[in-house]
């Protein structure tokens, strides 16, 4: 879906550019999700990451999509947006891609662990970490596995 020319705006419209794939479930669903369901202002965002990161346990799928699309939303708008605003997205991004992790390791990662860059190889990872590698894979593995 993203690589069918999903078009976030700063202002928070999106719209998908590939009308074929628009109009499939569950494109409309994400859709859906991305224009109700998605915190778009700051203060919003904010309010959401105090909430996730008082979350002990794994979150509810519905809130971990949240969370998920949140940060798909925040990576959009940095492209999107200049100026200073723009390390206000960047720090959003990142924190909401640290409470995605955390909440990949709730029950598995050993308790107050500080979480790591995801742009850092998997054998530099603590053991906690590294062992995510089985059940999510990097597209980059992937494809220079292709090539």
């Amino acid at each position: 879906m993203l690589w069918g020319g999903l078009d976030i705006q700063a202002n928070g419209t999106t719209r998908l550019q590939d009308e074929e794939l628009a109009s499939l479930r569950p494109v409309r669903r994400f859709m859906k999700i991305l224009e109700d369901e998605v915190p778009k202002t700051p203060s919003e965002i904010d309010h959401y990451l105090r909430y996730y990161s008082l979350a002990d346990s794994p979150l509810p799928l519905a809130e971990f999509d949240r969370l998920l699309f949140t940060s798909i939303y925040c990576a959009y708008q940095v492209r999107s947006i200049q100026g200073l605003d723009k390390n206000l997205w960047i720090s959003f991004f990142s924190q909401l891609v640290d409470e995605i992790f955390r909440d990949l390791c709730k029950g598995l990662c050993p308790a107050n662990t500080t979480l790591l860059l995801a742009s850092w190889p998997w054998k530099e990872k603590p053991s906690h970490l590294a062992s995510l590698k089985h059940f999510y894979h990097s597209n980059l593995a992937r494809a220079k596995r292709d090539t």
